[in-house]
């Protein structure tokens, strides 16, 4: 009922209840006046009184009170699609904190979160870091929104392959980020294979066509227990950059002895300045 009333305009709100007031009124008043004065010659005079001062009170302060009560209702309602509002916008933050809006995998905060919280030491994981080959050939001669479809397919690719209980995640601008939980060394490598002969074998035209062969180097390393996220990253990608300097195109494992990727010229540059400044010093 109050629903139902409220969903009315502050004109009919303010008829019904009106009728209600002077029909309580006339009945109260009959009531009370046949119980203390019976029937008499001024019965019908307290009667049209009864009838016409709820008219006077309720009509003006009705008019008010429903218009009020219709403002209500409508803020209400507006409060209600501006919250409705305000949950999409949310959501659609935390859609675009997690994912990747071009390719829909993780992001790169995101990926490492939950990398971070899902590694099970007791058991046999796989981390591989996924490069595109050439990547920058692609955005040269085909421009950046081929670059970006390039990076649209191997993202489905790996929706495809993988498995929905594996991480994906766009850890740079061709470079992907993959953990196989629950996996061995030999699996990863197969699934590393899996992944690198999809892609080969993906046909992409960056123009009608135009075929243009994707190639990736995927380079791998198994978690061992406790073992430092920055240190699993630094394994897979020394086995990346072992398999770009053997020719691309091709799934490398980690293992000891690989020779790590040099560092940048101004790292290498700062000792050799630290040194000068202490022969001069001296």
């Amino acid at each position: 009922m109050n629903t139902t009333l409220s969903n009315l305009s502050p004109v009919r709100q303010t008829a019904i209840v009106t009728a209600i007031a002077a029909l309580l009124s006339v009945a109260l008043t009959s009531l009370m006046y046949l119980l203390s004065y019976g029937l008499d010659d001024r019965f019908w005079s307290a009667i049209n009184m009864a009838l016409v001062i709820p008219l006077v009170i309720t009509v003006p302060l009705g008019l008010h009170t429903s218009r009020q009560r219709f403002k209500l209702v409508g803020l209400a309602n507006r409060l209600q699609e501006a919250q409705s509002s305000l949950r999409e916008a949310n959501k659609a933050l935390e859609r675009r904190a997690n994912f990747d809006g071009l390719t829909g995998l993780l992001s790169r905060d995101s990926f490492f979160n939950q990398l971070d919280q899902v590694r099970v030491d007791n058991r046999a994981n796989i981390l591989m870091i996924v490069d595109v080959d050439h990547f920058k050939n692609i955005n040269d001669n085909f421009g950046h929104p081929v670059g970006d479809q390039a990076l649209i397919l191997l993202g489905k690719i790996f929706r495809k392959t993988l498995r929905h209980t594996d991480l994906v995640g766009r850890i740079g601008g061709e470079e992907f980020g993959i953990y196989l939980p629950d996996t061995s060394v030999p699996e990863g490598q197969i699934i590393g294979e899996i992944i690198r002969h999809e892609i080969e074998n993906t046909v992409f035209e960056p123009y009608p066509n135009m075929h243009h062969v994707l190639t990736v180097s995927v380079g791998l390393t198994d978690v061992a227990p406790h073992q430092q996220r920055a240190a699993l990253m630094g394994n897979a990608d020394t086995a990346l950059f072992t398999a770009k300097r053997r020719g691309r195109n091709q799934v490398v494992l980690f293992e000891p002895g690989l020779r790590t990727k040099p560092r940048p010229v101004h790292d290498k540059v700062k000792p050799l300045k630290s040194t000068m400044q202490r022969s001069n010093f001296r």
